[in-house]
């Protein structure tokens, strides 16, 4: 049996024992400890007597399996699966109680308060771990002759005994000793004995215990920490050489004086605990022990954030030497590496301590600086001063509006902002800039004064800056047409459509940056589309920017191809009657059918994109669309047959033009301008004959679509009729406000009927002479007597 542990580690108890008539035998009170036996390799529960030390009073195997029990706090009992007698042991106290029951499960591989056991090779793993919590508490000296069995004992202890081996090792200044051992070690070359004090220093990390981790990594201590882990015995080929690194090739180098020295031992931690977690020990920490290094340097980021910011001083020197004119490319890129680290750093600490560490970077006027570093030629430098832009935007916007609103009136860090997202080159920065304009410019993270003071500077300044990447030359500004638009004289009608708008051509070929550019633009104006409602409407209107957008529409990249079909489509999503004249009147569709029928054999993206929005504009039924569609590509239309998307969109304008026609298309052959006003297919005498799918179509047609008011380009030369007197009570009667029945027809003067108005108008402008009887089509209600003039009830009456 292993040697006794010390008396602080055994705890005072009664042993009892079950007799063969029920009845608890009292074997004696002494002192109960779980002891490890390295001849039997197994654990033992042991009671010494409290009178003779040499006498055991119980000496019982732990068993793997669930048959132990505590009752109450102060009482374990187990039955002996072996010998079937029932033992208990009552404690002095609850602690001893706790302790002895701890270590029993801990054996067993499970939680104090679970059940159940583990298998009998999880039981052997455990029992052999329990030698390291029988001497956790006895910490071999730390000479070179004990560094095995100090290997041992941190690689083999359990976790109930970490909490207490770690205080011993703080409390004796063990890891200082072990230091100076492996000094000795690596001076006499004992190869075997580095192998084992790797594993001691490993051990050490992967006990996760933060007060330790300070003293591992103390300025005196952690080269040679890090030279003891460079004897990895895995590592057969060549040893890792991190001190030599260190000498080499890392320096610190402070780009503005750092005059706190706390703030200086945290940013050296930090560094060291990175290099620990990602060069030294990538492959044996656990996740615990990533997490615990990872918390370290957490709280060393926010003590550092935090004393930074409120150092004045070190504030005012770094916004000194960014605006310094004088400064090297070189020392130029280092100041903002480190206002970006900074502002990185800033982005995992809490609310407040971030919105002081924003509020001082605006005080000390930190942003003015970055105008003249974005117009750098250097890519790193700009990409450095985007990143400072685009992590003050995602704390708040508002800090760095206000800074651009104080620039009046020359606004040189808006200037270039837009001059990086829109210049040839830099491709890799256009995301950032575009992200940082897109920020800026939400309305929804806006207040009223601000948006409007904010929109309408961008509106009238640098919109157009924005734009002409893909629009060309275009004039800023959000007020109402009172003329003609520019770029639209000769646009409408014209054989090119949206082609033929005048102005710079933004379609010819460029290189992948100019593209680049355009794809991002077009991504922006999408935003404003949809954001900013009337002023981006206005400057659209007014620049004709929709139809130099859809040239793009024709260049061989198909990325800015659906660029452009993606603004189009922002466009016809708001379903606003000016997009839909205008798309109209300079006929847009013209590039987008163009692709259409260029990749119809294809199956790619840009297919698929034009056919989602022509089913777009079928769903939702805007009319004035689907009637531009139907006129003007109504021929080619007919042609596509590999997709029913098109053949809806002729349905839906036929069954906008006549709502009981369900005819596939219109023209003079199929019931357009020029035919009868039955539609194709219908029997003589006018009575519709309907097909199963096309009399489900027609019943599920909305009856306010027939009373829908005609699109805005749509012509109405109907005969002018004048409402009656009672014309207000008869428009209730027919909503069906005077009756649960279906509403009456509506009188005219003279008291004759006028049951479907328009259609008898329809008929008579076209001049049919032979036209079919008026029957209702199936369904309706059957035609009523209208009542007499005289016998309509006032105004306001009640029905009767």
């Amino acid at each position: 049996m292993a040697e006794a542990e010390s008396d602080d580690s055994r705890h005072r108890a009664k042993v009892y024992c079950l007799n063969s008539n029920g009845q608890w035998d009292d074997r004696g009170t002494g002192h109960a400890a779980v002891q490890y036996s390295p001849e039997d390799e197994a654990a033992f529960v042991v009671v010494v007597s409290e009178d003779d030390g040499s006498q055991v009073l119980l000496q019982a195997r732990v068993h793997m399996e669930d048959i132990y029990q505590r009752q109450q706090e102060t009482i374990v009992s187990w039955n002996e699966p072996e010998t079937g007698v029932d033992y208990a042991l009552s404690f002095q106290d609850a602690e001893g109680c706790t302790d002895l029951w701890e270590q029993i499960c801990s054996l067993q591989g499970r939680e104090p308060d679970g059940a159940g056991g583990t298998s009998d090779a999880e039981g052997a793993s455990s029992t052999a771990g329990s030698a390291g919590a029988d001497t956790a508490l006895q910490l071999p000296a730390a000479e070179l002759r004990n560094v095995a069995a100090i290997a041992d004992l941190l690689s083999e202890v359990p976790p109930f005994r970490r909490a207490r081996l770690v205080e011993l090792l703080l409390q004796s200044d063990y890891v200082p000793q072990l230091v100076r051992v492996f000094g000795v070690a690596e001076d006499l070359e004992c190869t075997d004995d580095l192998h084992h004090l790797y594993g001691v220093f490993k051990g050490l990390v992967l006990l996760n215990d933060a007060s330790l981790y300070e003293q591992l990594l103390r300025e005196d201590l952690v080269m040679s920490v890090f030279g003891a882990l460079e004897y990895d015995p895995d590592l057969h080929v060549a040893r890792a050489e991190h001190r030599a690194f260190f000498r080499s090739q890392q320096r610190f180098k402070q780009v503005v004086p750092i005059t706190d020295e706390d703030v200086l031992k945290r940013i050296h931690q930090n560094y060291h605990l990175s290099f620990l977690k990602d060069v030294v020990l990538p492959r044996s920490l656990d996740d615990n022990a990533f997490a615990a290094l990872n918390q370290i340097a957490f709280s060393n980021n926010m003590q550092i954030v935090s004393s930074l910011a409120n150092d004045d001083t070190f504030l005012q020197s770094l916004r000194d030497k960014l605006a310094d004119p004088s400064l090297s490319s070189e020392a130029l890129h280092d100041a903002l590496r480190l206002l970006q680290e900074l502002t990185t750093i800033a982005k995992q600490l809490q609310l407040y301590n971030r919105s002081t560490f924003y509020r001082k970077f605006v005080e000390h006027a930190c942003f003015a600086p970055l105008a003249a570093a974005l117009r750098r030629p250097e890519p790193e430098i700009r990409l450095c001063a985007l990143e400072v832009l685009l992590a003050s935007t995602q704390h708040e916007p508002a800090l760095l509006r206000t800074c651009i609103l104080s620039q009046r009136p020359g606004y040189e860090l808006c200037h270039a902002l837009i001059g990086v997202l829109v210049s040839p080159g830099g491709t890799g920065e256009k995301p950032q800039a575009s992200e940082v304009l897109r920020a800026l410019l939400d309305p929804d993270a806006m207040e009223g004064r601000e948006r409007d003071e904010f929109l309408n500077l961008f509106y009238d300044e640098f919109v157009d800056k924005i734009a002409q990447p893909v629009a060309g030359k275009v004039s800023a500004g959000t007020g109402p047409l009172n003329g003609p638009t520019n770029g639209t004289s000769g646009a409408r009608g014209g054989e090119g459509g949206a082609g033929s708008a005048e102005g710079d051509d933004p379609a010819e070929e460029a290189a992948g940056d100019v593209l680049s550019a355009r794809q991002h633009v077009c991504e922006l104006l999408c935003f404003f589309v949809t954001r900013h409602t009337y002023r981006i409407k206005y400057f659209i209107l007014r620049n004709n920017v929709l139809c130099r957008v859809l040239r793009l529409a024709k260049v061989r990249d198909k990325g800015l191809v659906l660029a452009a079909i993606r603004f189009f489509r922002t466009c016809i999503g708001l379903k606003d009657e000016f997009y839909n004249r205008y798309i109209v009147k300079n006929r847009c569709f013209e590039p987008v059918v163009a692709q259409l029928l260029a990749n119809l054999g294809r199956d790619n993206l840009v297919h698929s994109a034009i056919l989602e929005l022509l089913e777009f504009v079928r769903r939702e039924n805007v009319r004035s669309l689907v009637a531009h569609l139907a006129d003007a590509y109504g021929e080619r239309f007919r042609t596509l047959k590999h997709v029913e998307v098109f053949e809806g969109l002729l349905r839906r304008d036929a069954q906008n033009n006549d709502p009981g026609a369900i005819g596939p298309a219109k023209g003079p052959a199929a019931g357009g301008p020029g035919a009868s006003s039955c539609a194709v297919g219908a029997p003589p005498g006018g009575r519709r004959v309907f097909g199963g799918d096309e009399e489900d179509a027609y019943f599920n047609e909305s009856d306010d679509e027939e009373e829908a008011e005609p699109s805005a380009d749509a012509v109405d030369d109907r005969q002018f009729v004048p409402r009656p007197v009672h014309a207000a009570a008869d428009d209730r009667m027919e909503r069906g406000a005077f009756s649960h029945e279906a509403p009456p027809p509506r009188l005219v003067p003279g008291g004759s009927l006028a049951p479907r108005l328009p259609a008898v108008l329809e008929i008579a402008r076209r001049g049919g002479a032979s036209s079919p009887p008026l029957v209702p089509p199936v369904g309706s209600p059957p035609n009523r007597s209208p009542p007499q003039l005289s016998s309509a009830p006032p105004l306001g009456s009640p029905p009767a």
